[in-house]
Parts: structure tokens; C-alpha cells; sequence
């Protein structure tokens, strides 16, 4: 028979979904305004990175980098979790973006899925969403060309090159 007190003095267990909690937590907090640092928490030093129109890479320096340049192309961007699911080391999290772009809004979703430590550190992201709507708003606005290319999320290869880097 449980008693009151045995409801007051309750301790939920600790272990994967509190885990999930905390890193989704942290997450959102992350696109409340992001920038390149704003997941420093989360990520490991050495973090595997995938995702769409941005250089995949091994290190926090890598997203630091790559988030720059989206927040140069995309100043107002924001995200919001849509949903999320979460079994042990794993976790997936909905997202829809909103930003302006060349003038008018623009909006995608995204999925992230995330390699995590039982401590919630994130050791893998690999991030996806279908990028030809991006470009297809890119290419029609012709306002947003040149920050896009100033934003370095241009074309791999030619802005390497271009700019030097």
C-alpha cells in the first residue's frame, strides 16, 4: 500500500529519459537565439557532424564555423521543436526553422539525430532535411544572392577557393 509520504519522498529514477530531458532542454534553448556557441554545452570536443549545405566535420571548431555561416545567411533563424523521441544513446528531434530570407520568411523542417553519452554529451549529430526548397527560395530571390555567397554556405569547392579558405 503506498502512503502519502511515500509520494512525497518519491525520487523519479534517474537514467536515459531524464537524460533526453536535459539534452532536449539545452537543444531548444540552442535555437531560442542561436549562435555559433549556443550548443557548447551539449557537444562533445570531438564531434561528428552531417547535415545538409554545411561542411560535415569532427570538431566543435567545425560547427563553430559552419554555424556561423548560417546565422550570416540567416540572421532571424530560429527553431522549434516540433516533436522528439529518444531510446538509450539515441535521439531524434523534429524542428521547424523560420527565418527571412532575401525579404520574405521562409520555413523547412529539419530532423536531427543524435549520438548521446549517458552524461548527454552529444558525440554525433547528423542532421536532415530537404535542402532544394532552401535553394529553390536562394535561386528566386535575387536580394538573397550575394549574402548567400558572402555567407560562405555557397557552393563547397568554388567558395574554398574563391575566398581562400
Amino acid at each position: 500500500m503506498t502512503t502519502e509520504d511515500d509520494v512525497r519522498n518519491y525520487v523519479a529514477p534517474t537514467g536515459w529519459p531524464s537524460v533526453h530531458e536535459r539534452v532536449l532542454a539545452a537543444f531548444a534553448r540552442g535555437w531560442d537565439i542561436p549562435e555559433p556557441r549556443a550548443w557548447d554545452s551539449l557537444m562533445s570536443e570531438n564531434i561528428e557532424l552531417n547535415q545538409p549545405l554545411l561542411q560535415p566535420g569532427t570538431t566543435r571548431r567545425t560547427w563553430h564555423d559552419e554555424a556561423q555561416r548560417l546565422v550570416t545567411l540567416l540572421p532571424d533563424i530560429r527553431g522549434e521543436v516540433v516533436s522528439w523521441a529518444g531510446r538509450e544513446e539515441q535521439m531524434f528531434i523534429e524542428l521547424r526553422l523560420t527565418a527571412t530570407l532575401g525579404g520574405k520568411p521562409l520555413a523547412f523542417r529539419a530532423v536531427d539525430k543524435l549520438c548521446l553519452t549517458s552524461a548527454g554529451t552529444v558525440l554525433r549529430r547528423d542532421s536532415f532535411f530537404d535542402s532544394a526548397p532552401l535553394m529553390q527560395a536562394v535561386l528566386r530571390r535575387p536580394s538573397a544572392w550575394l549574402p548567400w555567397w558572402r555567407s560562405g554556405i555557397g557552393p563547397f569547392l568554388a567558395r574554398r577557393r574563391f575566398l581562400g579558405r
